[in-house]
């Protein structure tokens, strides 16, 4: 029941289309995926939670982590819902504060996790970053695959990834 809901609640609020949107890849597409607004809603956050929790505990993870930006509200409810540490990777180091790239609790076993994957670029990024702390990393969870090389991209660097939803879900 909470994936449907959480359909409902991504089809109701999360899916931007009519307009022309440029992506970070600089890529033009006319669909869009918000889902921070989603993941920053209460109802929003619980219904992630629930839904990811039972992907996550199969890889008996010992913390969930990625991005500094659109994996914090995602790492945040399955901490708080979950029962699971979590932890960041920020872009670049801080030159201020105690300077750490990874932020929070890294485990030894994490599961990456992240909202909408296309190429795979910013969840290779965050296992890069995890492995060389010397963690070992094998899973993400995603909550949509935009099925544009991610999930073929991240099995080539031996991460399997999952996802909750992928963009044929949608009709787009």
């Amino acid at each position: 029941m909470s994936r449907d809901e959480l359909k409902r609640l991504i089809l109701e609020r999360g899916v931007v289309t009519g307009k022309p949107i440029i992506l970070s890849s600089t890529r033009m597409r006319t669909f869009y995926f918000n889902l921070r607004p989603i993941a920053l809603d209460p109802t929003g956050c619980r219904l992630i939670a629930e839904v990811m929790m039972p992907m996550i505990k199969r890889h008996n993870a010992d913390c969930v982590g990625g991005t500094e930006d659109s994996s914090i509200p995602i790492v945040s409810a399955i901490c708080a819902l979950g029962g699971v540490p979590g932890f960041y990777v920020r872009k670049r180091t801080q030159k201020y504060g105690l300077r750490e790239r990874i932020e929070g609790n890294l485990g030894k076993k994490p599961v990456l996790v992240d909202d909408v994957a296309t190429s795979g670029e910013s969840l290779l990024n965050v296992a890069k970053a995890v492995r060389e702390a010397g963690c070992e990393v094998e899973h993400a969870v995603i909550i949509v695959d935009l099925l544009e090389g991610a999930k073929e991209r991240l099995a080539s660097h031996r991460i399997k990834l999952e996802s909750v939803f992928d963009r044929d879900d949608f009709k787009l």
